[in-house]
């Protein structure tokens, strides 16, 4: 036995010499698997009661999102400027009304994705 660990258990726990050995050589035998302190078959009810959750199965309740009226607002400004004359834009593709609109404009596809950080609290 590492006599350190030995003296470190008997302040600790106010014990005598045999009886830290005793619980050192308890503890690598629960390390390894033994069951020392096997439970009555009402204990195990009990335990088995106290770990219970309730329910077996979750239902998962997915949100509804609220619809951001200026993202929209937004897109749909986007999408009226890429169509004026002006930029002549083709292809435009509203992917997401919130979010994303692709087009193409002088033979290159572009993508603009818009976002609204949330204000620092």
């Amino acid at each position: 036995m590492d006599e350190e660990k030995v003296a470190c258990f008997m302040a600790t726990f106010g014990i005598s010499e045999a009886e830290a050995e005793q619980m050192i050589a308890d503890d690598e035998a629960i390390e390894r698997g033994a069951d020392l302190f096997p439970l009555t078959a009402e204990q195990e009810k009990a335990s088995k009661k106290a770990r219970a959750t309730g329910s077996r199965a979750y239902t998962f309740t997915k949100r509804e999102r609220k619809a951001d009226n200026d993202k929209r607002a937004l897109i749909n400004f986007l999408d009226c400027c890429l169509r004026e004359d002006c930029y002549k834009a083709d292809e435009i593709t509203i992917t997401n009304p919130e979010r994303q609109i692709d087009f193409v404009y002088n033979d290159r596809k572009f993508r603009i994705v818009l976002s609204a950080p949330r204000a620092p609290k």
